[in-house]
């Protein structure tokens, strides 16, 4: 009688354990890795049309994050905005998401970047073309930090006759992030004219 009842304890212990591990996702077990998986959880947690999705190191969270950028058009706003996905007690949730920035997703170059002067990646977008209709042309250009929530945007100004302008923001004081900025536009415009903003 002992033995059936040790027994019977043993099945329930095994039952229980397996049903309070499987109620848990198991982030090791999705595989971030996988461009498909990253996009498939972005669409599900942003409910939204997702135009770029990468999973990288860009909290302290010891786990991979996800970022997924997504347009914007709203009656008063419209442009590109950029969230950040991360596993909360064992499901993926938004738990940041940028203000909205001037951009589209349209022939734009988004990508994973690191700086030697910040810890982890970092999102970097390009507009590349931008016109607005004025006979010249604006690139918007960002670095997103989610370690800090800072972001980081140089906007560059061309017109027919005018020399190119590109305005960056206050906060672009590491002198690696300002070279990168530079340097970039300074190849199609080696007369480039730098300009600290105000925002």
């Amino acid at each position: 009688m002992l033995l059936i009842k040790k027994h019977d304890f043993i099945c329930l212990f095994v039952i229980l354990t397996s049903l309070f591990s499987c109620g848990k996702k198991d982030e090791q077990s999705v595989n971030l890795n996988d461009p498909v998986v990253v996009k498939n959880i972005a669409d599900k947690v942003l409910a939204d049309d997702v135009k770029f999705s990468s999973s990288g190191n860009f909290t302290f969270n010891k786990y991979s994050s996800i970022v997924a950028g997504t347009e914007v058009a709203e009656k008063d706003s419209w442009g590109i905005s950029f969230s950040l996905i991360e596993d909360v007690d064992g499901e993926f949730k938004k738990v940041f998401k940028t203000t909205v920035l001037d951009g589209s997703f349209n022939k734009c170059l988004v990508d994973k970047i690191k700086l030697s002067s910040f810890g982890g990646e970092m999102i970097y977008y390009n507009s590349k073309d931008y016109f607005m209709g004025t006979g010249g042309g604006d690139v918007y250009s960002y670095i997103i930090d989610f370690r800090t929530k800072k972001i980081y945007s140089a906007h560059l100004i061309t017109g027919k006759t005018a020399k190119a302008i590109l305005s960056l923001s206050d906060n672009v004081e590491d002198k690696l992030l300002r070279e990168f900025f530079i340097s970039y536009f300074k190849k199609d415009y080696p007369s480039l004219r730098i300009s600290q903003s105000d925002n």
